[in-house]
C-alpha cells in the first residue's frame, strides 16, 4: 500500500481527509483567486518566509536538533552563545534543558552534528571524539553517540578508513552509542571492514537494522543520520552548487557514501531554505479504528494527537499502496489507499502556529511551514508502520500536492526515505524551480515568483531564507538550490509535474529536474527521476497529455511492473531565457562512482 500526501493551493484548510474532485478543485481555486491579492495571478498564494539554519536530523530514536543564530538559548542558560549561525543542537536535556535551542559552539560546536552536549535525549552524539568535524557530544542517546567513535570521515576512521564507523552502539542501544553495535558502517578500515555495512556490527550485524550486507530497505527517515556533518560552508556562486561535493571539498567517489553526502545536502537545504525539520517525538504510539488513524505523541511533557482518515486500504494480510496528500489532489490515484494532512493545522503558512510549534516551542522558531508539513508526513508514516491493520503497504508510500502544497509534497518526499514515490505537481518556486534561475528570469523582467517575492507571501521557507533574497549577488550566497531537494529523493523515485505558466517558472523548474537527475545518473538510476511540463491546461488541473508519464511511474515504482520512466519533457513558452542551458548554470561534472548503493527500495 502507499500513502498519499497531497498539498493543494488553498489558503484556508479545505481538506478533511477527503480527496477533492476536479470540478470542486476548480471552484475552490477560483474562489481563492478572488481572495488573493493582486500580485498572485492565478497561482500566487502566499509564500514567504525564510529558511533556518541547520537541519535537525530526525532519526528512529530521539535525536538532537541543530542550533540557530548566536544569542541566548531559548530556555536554559546557554543558548546559541559562541558559535555563529550554526550552533549546536538542542543542548543537554532536550528542548528545555541547559542551553536553549542552540547551545555553545558552531554548527556542530561541542555537540554532535546538530546538537550540543546531549541532543534531545542525552550527552552522546553524532560524532563522538572524531569525525568529519570532531566534537564531543551529539544527537545520539547517552554518551556514545551515533557518529564515528574515534575517527570519522577523514580523521582516524570513518568513511575513508581507520577505526570508528558510523557508530559505537546499536540502534536499540540506550547508552554509549547510536545506531550500529560495535562498528557502525565503517569500523576498522572503512565501509566494508570490521564493523562495516556487511561486517560485525554495522547496519546489518548485531544491533543493526538489516539481515545482510546493505539490505534493500531504508533504515527509516534518514539513513545518513549517523554521518558526521561539518559546518555548512559559505557560498558565493552564481551557478548551481555542486551536489557531488562534501562540505570539506572532497567529491563523492563511491555509491556507498551516498547516505552521508545526502545528509550534507539535507543540512544545506535546511540551513538555507527550509529551516530545521523537528525530530521524531520522544514517544509515538498509534491506534487505528473505523478508518481513522490516531498518532499520539509526546515531546517532553507536551502531548499531541495527529488524526488522519485512511480510505481505500486493503487488509493486514493484503495491504495496498497509499498516497499521503497535503490537502487534496487532482491526480488520478483512486486505485490506491489515501490519507491526507491538514497543512495549516500542522504549521500555518501565515504565522507558523499549529502542532509543530505546540510540541517543540522555540526549538522550531527557524522552521518554515513546508518542513513542518514534511514532519507531519513522517509522523503519519510512523502511525501506519505501527498499525498494519490499516491495510497500507508502508513500502509503497506516495506523496503529492499541487501549487504551494506541491512545494510541501517535494519536502515531504525529500526528507523521509520511507516515501517510495514523490509526485510534485506544479510546485514552481519552492518546488523544483531553481532560485538562481528564477532570479535571472525576474531580472529580465519576467512575471515569476522568485526568492524576493516569495518571502513576502507566506512563511513557507525558514526564517533565514530572506537573507539570501533581493538580487543576483545575494542569491549567489545561498548554500544550496532546489536541485538538492530533487537529488535527496534518491535512490527512491520522483516525478516532477509542471505547467507552462510564467509565475511557476517552467524553465527554472525544468532546471531543477535536470540538475537533480544528475545525482540519480551518477548512482546508476537515472530513470527514477522524471520531469514533465506541458501547457494548455488550468493550474492544478491534471491534463490527459501527462497521464502516460504518471502511469509509467506508478506502474514501475508502486505496482512493480515494467515501464519506461525515462521522462524529461519540457514544453515551456513562458520564459525570458528560452530554455535551461546547462553550460550557463552547471560548472561541475557527473562523477563515475564505484561500488553499490547501500540500500535500494526497488531491489
Amino acid at each position: 500500500m502507499c500513502l498519499y500526501i497531497h498539498c493543494e493551493e488553498v489558503m484556508a484548510d479545505r481538506s478533511n481527509g477527503t480527496l477533492l474532485p476536479d470540478e470542486s478543485m476548480r471552484a475552490l481555486d477560483a474562489t481563492l483567486d478572488e481572495q488573493t491579492h493582486s500580485r498572485r495571478r492565478f497561482l500566487q498564494i502566499g509564500a514567504g518566509a525564510v529558511a533556518g539554519l541547520v537541519a535537525a536530523c530526525s532519526s528512529e530514536s530521539t535525536t538532537g536538533e541543530s542550533g540557530g543564530t548566536p544569542g541566548a538559548g531559548t530556555t536554559g542558560s546557554g543558548g546559541s552563545a559562541t558559535g555563529g549561525v550554526s550552533g549546536g543542537g538542542v543542548p543537554s536535556g532536550g528542548f528545555t534543558a541547559t542551553g536553549g535551542t542552540t547551545g555553545s559552539g558552531g554548527f556542530q560546536a561541542t555537540g554532535g552534528t546538530f546538537s550540543n552536549t546531549g541532543g534531545v535525549t542525552a550527552t552522546g552524539g553524532d560524532v563522538a571524539t572524531g569525525g568529519g568535524a570532531p566534537m564531543t557530544g551529539g544527537t545520539g542517546p547517552d554518551t556514545g553517540g551515533t557518529g564515528p567513535n574515534t575517527g570519522g570521515r577523514s580523521a582516524t576512521g570513518g568513511r575513508s578508513g581507520g577505526r570508528g564507523g558510523a557508530t559505537a552502539g546499536g540502534t536499540t542501544s540506550t547508552s554509549d552509542g547510536g545506531s550500529g553495535i560495535t562498528g557502525g558502517t565503517t569500523a576498522d578500515g572503512g565501509t566494508t571492514a570490521n564493523g562495516g555495512t556487511t561486517a560485525n556490527g554495522g547496519t546489518t550485524a548485531a544491533g543493526g537494522s538489516g539481515t545482510g550486507g546493505g539490505g534493500s530497505v531504508s533504515l527509516g527517515e534518514n539513513t545518513g543520520k549517523d554521518c558526521p556533518i561539518a559546518a555548512v560552508p559559505a557560498m558565493n556562486n552564481a551557478k548551481l552548487p555542486d551536489p557531488f561535493s562534501f562540505f570539506d571539498g572532497t567529491r563523492i567517489s563511491k555509491k556507498e557514501d551516498w547516505p552521508c553526502l545526502r545528509a550534507e545536502l539535507m543540512a544545506a537545504l535546511q540551513a538555507g531554505v527550509y529551516g530545521p525539520k523537528m525530530p521524531k517525538p520522544d514517544t509515538v504510539t498509534a491506534t487505528f479504528s473505523g478508518g481513522s488513524l490516531s498518532i499520539n505523541m509526546t515531546v517532553g511533557t507536551t502531548k499531541a494527537t495527529l488524526t488522519a482518515k485512511v480510505s481505500g486500504g486493503g487488509s493486514e494480510g493484503s495491504p495496498k499502496g497509499c498516497v499521503i496528500a497535503c490537502g487534496g489532489s487532482s491526480l488520478p490515484l483512486s486505485a490506491f489507499a489515501s490519507t491526507s494532512i491538514s497543512p495549516n493545522s500542522i504549521s500555518s503558512e501565515s504565522n507558523l502556529s499549529g502542532m509543530v510549534k505546540d510540541l517543540y516551542g522555540n526549538a522550531c522558531a527557524k522552521s518554515g511551514a513546508l518542513i513542518g508539513w514534511a514532519w507531519a508526513c513522517s509522523r503519519i508514516i510512523d502511525g501506519l508502520e505501527l498499525c498494519p491493520e490499516a491495510g497500507v503497504d508502508v513500502k509503497k508510500i506516495m506523496v503529492t500536492g499541487c501549487s504551494r502544497y506541491g512545494k510541501g509534497a517535494l519536502a515531504m518526499g525529500a526528507f523521509d526515505e520511507r516515501v517510495a514515490l514523490t509526485l510534485m505537481q506544479e510546485g514552481g518556486s519552492g518546488g523544483s524551480a531553481l532560485w538562481r534561475v528564477s532570479t535571472k528570469e525576474k531580472q529580465n523582467g519576467y512575471n515569476i515568483q522568485e526568492c524576493g517575492e516569495i518571502t513576502g507571501e507566506a512563511k513557507w521557507q525558514g526564517s533565514d531564507f530572506a537573507g539570501f533574497c533581493g538580487n543576483g549577488s545575494k542569491i549567489a550566497t545561498l548554500p544550496c538550490d532546489q536541485h538538492f531537494a530533487v537529488a535527496i529523493c534518491a535512490p527512491r523515485a520522483v516525478l516532477l509535474i509542471e505547467n507552462d505558466i510564467d509565475w511557476l517558472g517552467p524553465v527554472a523548474a525544468h532546471g531543477g529536474g535536470v540538475a537533480g537527475q544528475k545525482v540519480f545518473e551518477a548512482l546508476g538510476i537515472k530513470d527514477r527521476c522524471g520531469f514533465t511540463c506541458r501547457g494548455e491546461h488550468s493550474h492544478c488541473q491534471f491534463p490527459s497529455n501527462q497521464q502516460a508519464d504518471l502511469t509509467a511511474f506508478l506502474n514501475r515504482f508502486i505496482n512493480g511492473q515494467s515501464a519506461d520512466t525515462n521522462v524529461m519533457v519540457c514544453q515551456a513558452s513562458k520564459t525570458s531565457l528560452g530554455s535551461f542551458k546547462e553550460a550557463d548554470w552547471i560548472d561541475w561534472d557527473v562523477p563515475t562512482l564505484s561500488g553499490n548503493l547501500p540500500w535500494d527500495p526497488f531491489a
